[in-house]
């Protein structure tokens, strides 16, 4: 391109010093070199656009698939996270009815044990890829306004929440553990659940993990949309 430049701008400066053309003839000649110079220059830049353009949009397609896979990792993540909150939130309501005049027993004192294990969940989402394409500034390379904000929102938002929710429940049950292990020898699993400061744990517990839960789901069904539209995304080549 600049072979071409300079050769038409020399035709330029020939065509001003040449005695032979009449002055009509002089512009002609030089509009006509100005013209070309101006396609030539104009189509470089668009070629050159293009192919970047096409180019950071084979990266963006790159990184789509790669986040898709991310999210279903995700989703397994959460599925399992939340099954296990849904089996501390059934345990410990079964421990808040719990009838504390019944006498002690080893078989009793076993369920009421199983029933005072802890689930502590914490959902480490698969977000290095979304962080190095952020930090880069390439997110905006995304063309579909939809998907973007979907992706934004999901990483930025839902997941923070997400962890939020995660160790609220997770510190209450921290303090449960802490209850049980400085429990005296000689006090039952009965007496121990009944106690004021296990049913207020119990209590606070089951509280949060109902809202900890609802982010799961919410998250899991944000995970499924984006990679839905992701799906779209790609079959239309972008």
């Amino acid at each position: 391109m600049q072979d071409e430049v300079t050769k038409h701008t020399r035709k330029i400066y020939q065509e001003v010093k040449n005695r032979d053309h009449s002055l009509w003839k002089k512009t002609r000649e030089i509009v006509i070199e100005i013209l070309i110079i101006v396609f030539a220059v104009t189509l470089s830049i668009w070629l050159h656009n293009w192919s970047d353009h096409r180019e950071e949009q084979k990266q963006t397609d790159e990184f789509l698939a790669g986040i898709r896979v991310d999210l279903a990792k995700d989703i397994q993540i959460m599925d399992e996270n939340k099954e296990g909150f849904i089996l501390v939130q059934r345990n410990f309501k079964y421990l808040e009815v719990l009838n504390s005049t019944k006498a002690v027993d080893t078989i009793g004192e076993q369920i009421i044990a199983n029933h005072l294990d802890f689930e502590n969940r914490t959902t480490h989402a698969n977000v290095a890829r979304y962080e190095g394409f952020k930090s880069n500034g390439k997110i905006g390379s995304i063309e579909d306004d939809s998907l973007k904000q979907a992706i934004l929102l999901y990483y930025q938002q839902t997941i923070p929440a997400v962890n939020d929710e995660e160790e609220i429940v997770n510190s209450f049950q921290v303090r449960l553990m802490e209850a049980e292990i400085n429990r005296n020898e000689a006090q039952s699993m009965r007496v121990l659940a009944k106690s004021f400061k296990v049913r207020a744990l119990l209590g606070f517990t089951r509280q949060n993990i109902g809202p900890a839960i609802q982010e799961y789901s919410d998250a899991v069904g944000q995970a499924r949309r984006i990679i839905n539209l992701i799906d779209l995304y790609l079959n239309k080549g972008g």
